[in-house]
């Protein structure tokens, strides 16, 4: 890409001081400088109004000098409402972050899932004869954003997947039986050690604190932990896209 005079930039509009999303947006900028591309972070006040928001999503839609376009989310209560109509005003070819229905992109948060899963799959299956596709995978926060995205991709795949949700009834039945739980409600602590069967594998995709007790760690197999397993694996996976977008998504 340098040779063509092509340099990946992401633009990332932060609509207010969102707990945990500038230690992200940091951690962001500091992992594209370290690959050769360049994060810009456009801060907005929290009452900024829906119109100065819009205006910023064109004015980088049409710099062709940017391939890469994202809000940072969640966005203030006054603005959650608006959240899809903004997601759908981005270029889809600068959706980097895939949250358009039909992106070009699959979302970050999805992919480090799937790579996630990928070294679940291996340590459930050392000395088994179970295949990847016959484990059975519990998605806790299925009704959420980014629940929803995992679900429907794993089935996608092949892939046995329940989604429930923090008031689903017999949850604990439910992700008892599972060999992998995958939890993404951003409610700490939330996957108790009783939630958990022995041996399974856990996926904590829950942000900034985790959903699961530390206390799983010791009944789990795998356990991809909060900080430092979904979170860092997704600002990869969103470079990647990154420069899948500078690339031309259609080459």
């Amino acid at each position: 890409l340098r040779k063509k005079g092509i340099f990946p930039k992401l633009v990332s509009i932060v609509v207010g001081d969102e707990r945990g999303g500038r230690f992200y947006q940091n951690l962001k900028k500091k992992a594209a400088e370290r690959v050769g591309a360049a994060v810009k972070i456009v801060s907005l006040k929290t009452d900024t109004g829906l119109k100065e928001i819009v205006d910023n999503i064109e004015f980088y839609n049409s710099d062709d000098k940017v391939y890469g376009v994202m809000m940072q989310l969640p966005l203030p209560d006054y603005l959650k409402p608006k959240t899809n109509y903004l997601i759908n005003i981005i270029d889809p070819k600068k959706d980097v972050d895939g949250l358009q229905e039909d992106s070009l992109f699959l979302t970050p948060v999805v992919k480090a899932v799937l790579a996630a899963l990928i070294e679940a799959t291996y340590v459930l299956s050392v000395g088994s004869s179970r295949l990847s596709a016959g484990l059975k995978i519990v998605v806790v926060g299925a009704k959420g954003f980014e629940g929803r995205k995992i679900t429907r991709v794993l089935r996608q795949m092949g892939y046995k997947v329940d989604g429930v949700d923090i008031d689903t009834k017999n949850l604990k039945l439910i992700t008892n039986s599972a060999d992998v739980v995958i939890s993404v409600t951003g409610k700490a602590d939330l996957i108790k050690t009783d939630l958990v069967k022995e041996g399974c594998a856990v996926i904590d995709v829950g942000a900034p604190y985790g959903d699961v007790d530390k206390k799983v760690y010791k009944k789990a197999a795998f356990i991809s932990p909060v900080p430092g397993g979904i979170g860092p694996v997704t600002i990869s996976m969103l470079l990647e896209n990154l420069i899948e977008a500078a690339k031309g998504i259609e080459n």
